[in-house]
């Protein structure tokens, strides 16, 4: 097969479409819930080593007719190493157990479409290859703005490894179901909304849930209307770091990412297909071999051209990443990270478009401090001052020997550098690298971290907003036109910084919690739960308007203004008491806010403005 490069040199109308009447007879990305493999690798147990995986897909703003759907045999890392494509089912480069497709279908208003790949109902995936695709499904005209269902059935061998896609959406009625054989599964076809089989269904709207194997890439051929049509290349912030199942919306978007591409505002809803992961970097992306590849999903594209009659299934590049290019030195973070991605996607997909996304900020929210005691007053000091903090405030200290230092405590600020609390006494000084943190509530606690220094002043320093004036400035042709999120994200009273959590919406308890402080619950009832949203993490704090917290949890479920945790509590609130959304959770070590929570992810999706997507077109 030709390189993409020479396929591009014969083609230089890559673009033509966008923006100007489409083509009927082109394959394009169209569904919401593409995902690329990546995660934690499941191991088939005995009673569901048969599984049926059912995946609802919404479509775009036009009719689609014909249907192509893609299965890898591989899956990408998570974290350093990302975007490899390195979990496999076996060890890299001797080849591990297949999974067994037993048969696949799109149900299309209630009727069922037999997929195949190359006339057969099955087809067996073989670890570290690229997959397979299904043969062209026509089906009667799909309304836009449609449900399909994509059922996968697959099975190996108890205790063989089978690679993570997605997670189940259950409250859009996607399902996971295992069996001890295919016969078994074959019959929720007749209740296709029977509940999940319980073993699989685990740690619902959590980081723990388990993936399941199931369709990654998906284009269709339909009305195209010739509106853009995005590949994106996004690494943690994009591919929602902190969404999981729970908290998709109704068209199964997860992230301000997606959400914001597949609002109905501006131009309309952007079709896109993302093909990063969390923790992914920009110079490991589209390169690689061996141990390190990371060239399978470049050449599934590839693929896609090959099949489309010389034609890319989009026509723009999204490029959100940057987040996770950090480097100490400047020149290596925008060159030879960022940029060298920019070279081999100007390659790789000539007259393509490309727009970028400058990335968020990211700032401590713990500080060093030194620890002394005299009987069981514990002093704090913290040289980079107490700015931020107030008597009456609850922090956490950690980090400490003796440990009985560390927990939640109240406090009393007691000087410009130091702050007194009550404990059960210890060895005086305490040692360890020791941390006071205070979970957000204020901005002017909040640190910025290495290379994250605002306002970009030129130096290493302040590399993450360096590359943001890059990026907007267009420099070294790194795009071809940008949106900024700056604006969207920023806490209104500190540059480069989140909203602390006095800066974001809260709301208050009708109706009190807990009866004596030692039965547990794990619902509330607030007066306003609308800007809240799963898997959302909240603080209570003393009401009216205090700093003293109560109790800090995440939540399950919202009906109404009932407000369900997913773990519980048996802290006694009254009435009054004040709801408060974390803006992010604190990762790394500082704890760090980097990657959003759900009020943030819905403040960003809908404070980029819709009529940037104008920036798509050519």
């Amino acid at each position: 097969m030709m390189n993409a490069i020479s396929l591009a040199l014969t083609n230089p109308m890559l673009n033509a479409g966008g923006g100007s009447g489409g083509d009927p007879d082109r394959f394009m990305f169209f569904a919401t819930r593409n995902r690329m493999p990546s995660g934690n690798i499941v191991t088939a147990a005995a009673g569901t080593e048969y599984v049926c995986t059912k995946m609802v897909i919404n479509t775009p703003s036009y009719k689609t007719r014909t249907f192509k759907f893609h299965l890898s045999g591989f899956a990408s890392t998570e974290g350093g190493n990302s975007p490899q494509e390195t979990i496999v089912t076996g060890t890299i480069g001797a080849p591990g157990n297949s999974v067994v497709v037993d048969a696949m279908f799109a149900r299309v208003a209630g009727v069922f479409y037999q997929l195949q790949v190359a006339a057969s109902n099955t087809v067996t995936i073989a670890d570290q290859t690229n997959g397979a695709w299904t043969d062209e499904l026509t089906t009667p005209d799909v309304a836009a703005e449609s449900e399909i269902e994509l059922w996968v059935f697959y099975h190996t061998a108890v205790a063989e490894k089978i690679w993570p896609v997605f997670r189940i959406q259950k409250h859009r009625g996607e399902r996971v179901w295992g069996a001890t054989d295919h016969a078994t599964l074959l019959a929720f076809k007749d209740t296709p909304n029977a509940d999940s089989t319980v073993a699989l269904d685990t740690g619902y709207g959590t980081q723990a849930q388990p993936q399941y194997y199931g369709f990654d890439f998906m284009v269709a051929k339909g009305d195209w209307d010739g509106r853009p049509i995005a590949l994106g290349f996004v690494d943690s912030l994009g591919e929602s770091r902190q969404e999981f199942s729970s908290a998709a919306d109704t068209r199964g978007n997860l992230g301000w990412f997606r959400r914001w591409l597949d609002m109905n505002g501006g131009i309309g809803r952007i079709p896109h297909c993302l093909i990063g992961m969390p923790g992914a970097g920009s110079v490991r992306e589209f390169t690689g071999t061996g141990s390190s590849i990371a060239t399978r999903r470049r050449d599934i594209i590839r693929e896609i051209y090959a099949f489309n009659g010389s034609r890319w299934p989009f026509t723009v590049i999204a490029n959100q990443m940057g987040q996770n290019d950090i480097s100490t030195l400047y020149n290596t973070w925008f060159n030879t990270n960022y940029r060298s991605l920019i070279t081999r996607i100007r390659v790789e997909y000539l007259g393509v478009r490309i727009v970028a996304f400058p990335p968020l900020g990211r700032t401590d929210i713990q500080k060093t401090i030194t620890l002394t005691s005299v009987g069981t007053v514990a002093t704090g000091t913290i040289a980079a001052g107490t700015t931020g903090l107030v008597s009456g405030q609850t922090v956490s200290i950690t980090g400490s020997t003796p440990t009985a230092y560390n927990g939640n405590y109240v406090i009393t600020v007691t000087g410009a550098n130091d702050f007194t609390y009550n404990f059960a006494g210890g060895a005086s000084p305490a040692t360890g690298t020791i941390r006071v943190g205070e979970l957000g509530l204020r901005t002017d606690f909040q640190v910025y971290s290495a290379n994250n220094v605002w306002p970009s002043d030129g130096t290493d320093a302040s590399g993450k907003w360096r590359l943001r004036d890059d990026i907007l400035a267009k420099t070294s042709s790194c795009c071809d036109a940008a949106i900024d999120t700056y604006a969207a994200w920023v806490s209104p009273s500190k540059g480069g910084a989140w909203p602390s959590m006095l800066e974001l919406p809260s709301t208050t308890l009708t109706v009190q919690a807990g009866t004596d402080g030692v039965a547990t619950y794990n619902s509330i009832t607030v007066a306003d739960a609308s800007f809240l949203r799963p898997e959302q993490t909240i603080n209570l704090y003393s009401g009216p308007d205090g700093v003293a917290r109560l109790s800090t949890q995440i939540i399950a479920s919202i009906v109404g203004n009932v407000i369900t945790y997913q773990g519980t509590s048996a802290v006694v609130m009254p009435i009054g008491t004040v709801v408060r959304p974390a803006a992010a959770i604190g990762e790394s070590t500082p704890a760090s806010m980097v990657h959003p929570q759900p009020v943030m992810i819905d403040r960003i999706a809908n404070g980029v403005p819709q009529s940037e997507k104008l920036k798509f077109n050519p």
